[in-house]
């Protein structure tokens, strides 16, 4: 009996064994087949998630690219401006001349991405640019930029195609701005040039960390390739008329602005089947569209690694979720790292312009809820091409680095220092009650960056041009400020430097 009874359990038992075996091989295909669909699903929204984080924090970067240009283009057409130019040969006369040439290379050389500064006369004969002085012929009259303000009394900056530059060959895009004389005829045009190939070296740079096969692109509004990575010149200044991008524009608040695609790629129309994930974001203030593009073999190619560790062995699933949370530290790490860089002056580590005109957008906000003032000061350093040239760019580097910590140490935890060019500082000032108050502090600046910065044994001398602009007194919303301060810095620098001058 207790024979048969010890028979009956070992064979429930092993019954019991052999269901749960079964048990866990049907639980352990179903979790392969269910982790392989999941890992596919999930690999597929991180990338887009991802891609779409990617564009957006290009979309930032290029709208502060732009506005860089856009603010040396005014400075050098706020030149114009001081001289109260009339006539056409009064304009000739003043934009022909060398110290003009001067302005032109500074503005130029200060600014990485910059290729040119250029005055044009009305017929389209350049006058002065950055490049040499007297400038040689070259007349620029078929340029779409000059076709369109030579016959259109408008006063915004406009966008150009993407040209090969007569000078040198090299692929450029232009922003200008008309130039009028006193009844409101066309004198000629003042722009600036942005380099393709520096854009595309910075998306170079982006997409390597991607993976092969990806693709970085900048369009203008009206979907005119400006440039891209990988570069292909052939197509520079044609337009995608595919209709992707505005089918991702249109679902920006839905999938993040992720389309898929399989049909031929803009950039290489022979290529047939290759499913692609494609992100646009509009750049905010600017006729740009900014885009990114990642082939199948990128976007899954961790689902394929996990995939066949899945299929290989059950206990392989321990090892998909370490890689998976790998993978998670590294795509997060990277963003963290990708939105710093979008944000903070790489040298100092100062806020840059974007993240300093965020702040000032809240604080102005702020402030016209508590009824209380604000200011900017817009530093310019005097000698920072001096000590670059004398010494070296390290030591205008080390000369940067100090005058950042300088500011800092100026004001209060409260306030915001930023850096928004070479050598252009920006401070917001919180609660400034009084004007005396403000130029209180600006003075403790300006004596704090007269001391002179030691640096491998010599003194660096340091000075600074500093404009003042109040809120609301010089004006309601960032970009006036930015602006009033600004031109009062050059008004201080004209006047002699190492002074400050409120905003008129």
């Amino acid at each position: 009996m207790v024979v048969l009874e010890s028979y009956g359990v070992a064979r429930r038992n092993l019954r019991i064994i052999k269901a749960i075996a079964i048990a866990l091989a049907i639980v352990l295909v179903g979790n392969a087949f269910v982790s392989i669909y999941l890992l596919r699903k999930s690999s597929i929204e991180d990338r887009s998630a991802q891609l779409s984080n990617l564009t957006s924090i290009l979309a930032e970067h290029t709208a502060q690219t732009i506005f860089s240009a856009n603010t040396a283009l005014e400075s050098i057409f706020d030149a114009i401006e001081m001289a109260h130019i009339q006539t056409e040969m009064s304009y000739q006369k003043f934009a022909s001349q060398k110290d003009l040439y001067e302005l032109l290379k500074e503005k130029t050389s200060t600014n990485p991405v910059l290729d040119v500064s250029t005055f044009v006369a009305s017929d389209g004969k350049v006058l002065n640019f950055s490049r040499e002085y007297p400038p040689p012929n070259i007349n620029l009259n078929d340029r779409d930029y000059f076709k369109y303000l030579s016959t259109h009394d408008d006063p915004a900056i406009f966008y150009s195609v993407p040209v090969q530059n007569k000078g040198t060959g090299k692929w450029v895009f232009y922003l200008a701005k008309r130039i009028n004389g006193k009844n409101h005829e066309f004198l000629g045009v003042v722009l600036v040039g942005v380099s393709v190939e520096m854009i595309s070296s910075f998306y170079k740079g982006v997409s390597s960390s991607l993976g092969d096969g990806t693709s970085i692109i900048l369009y203008r509004s009206d979907n005119t390739l400006l440039t891209r990575w990988p570069l292909v010149t052939r197509q520079i200044g044609t337009v995608n008329s595919l209709g992707l991008i505005e089918q991702s524009l249109a679902h920006a608040d839905l999938k993040n602005g992720v389309v898929f695609s399989s049909d031929p790629a803009f950039t290489n129309p022979d290529e047939r089947g290759v499913t692609r994930m494609l992100s646009y974001k509009k750049v905010n203030g600017y006729p740009f569209i900014v885009g990114a593009t990642l082939p199948e073999s990128v976007y899954l190619s961790n689902w394929y690694k996990n995939a066949i560790g899945v299929l290989l062995a059950t206990t392989l699933s321990l090892i998909a979720l370490i890689i998976g949370t790998y993978y998670l530290i590294r795509s997060y790490s990277k963003g963290a790292e990708h939105y710093y860089r979008a944000n903070h002056d790489i040298l100092t580590g100062l806020p840059n312009r974007g993240l300093f005109f965020d702040r000032c957008s809240q604080a102005i906000n702020q402030a016209k809820r508590n009824n209380t003032n604000l200011a900017i000061l817009f530093i310019d350093l005097d000698n920072l091409k001096t000590v670059n040239d004398s010494y070296s760019h390290d030591a205008g580097d080390a000369l940067l680095i100090e005058v950042a910590n300088r500011l800092k140490s100026s004001v209060r935890i409260s306030d915001t220092v930023g850096r928004i060019g070479g050598d252009e500082f920006v401070v917001l000032l919180l609660g400034s009650d009084t004007d005396a108050h403000v130029l209180q502090i600006a003075e403790n600046i300006r004596q704090a960056l007269m001391k002179p910065v030691k640096y491998e044994g010599v003194e660096l001398a340091s000075s600074a041009s500093i404009g003042i602009a109040l809120h609301p007194t010089h004006g309601e919303d960032v970009t006036e400020l930015l602006r009033r301060a600004d031109e009062a810095m050059y008004l201080a620098k004209s006047s002699g430097r190492n002074s400050i001058i409120f905003a008129g």
